[in-house]
C-alpha cells in the first residue's frame, strides 16, 4: 500500500485528496459526528492515529501510545471522545 488516505466525491467519484504522513498502512478511518476532523489508525510499524481537517487537509495532530498496530478508531456520538484499538501484542482499547 500507500500508507495513505485518499478523498473522494462518491457521486461524481472524482479524488479530492490524498493525506500523508502515515509510515505504514491505514487499517481504519473515521469521522468526527460534526465532519470536522478525521481520524486515520496507522498500522503495521506506524502504530499512531492521526487527526485531520477534511476540508482544508491539514494535518492536526498525531496521538501515540500504541505499541502495536492500530486496527480500528471510532468516536463517540458527541465527539467528544476517540477510541482507538491496538492488536497483535498491543491490545488495548485508548480514549
Amino acid at each position: 500500500g500507500d500508507n495513505t488516505v485518499r478523498l473522494w466525491d462518491p457521486k461524481t467519484q472524482e479524488h479530492k485528496g490524498t493525506l500523508t504522513g502515515h509510515s505504514g498502512p491505514v487499517l481504519s478511518v473515521a469521522y468526527s459526528p460534526d465532519g470536522s476532523l478525521l481520524a486515520s489508525a496507522g498500522g503495521y510499524g506506524d502504530n499512531t492515529v492521526r487527526l485531520w481537517d477534511p476540508k482544508t487537509q491539514e494535518h492536526k495532530g498525531t496521538l501515540t501510545g500504541h505499541s502495536g498496530p492500530v486496527l480500528s478508531v471510532a468516536y463517540s456520538p458527541d465527539g467528544s471522545l476517540l477510541a482507538s484499538a491496538g492488536g497483535y501484542g498491543d491490545n488495548t482499547v485508548r480514549l
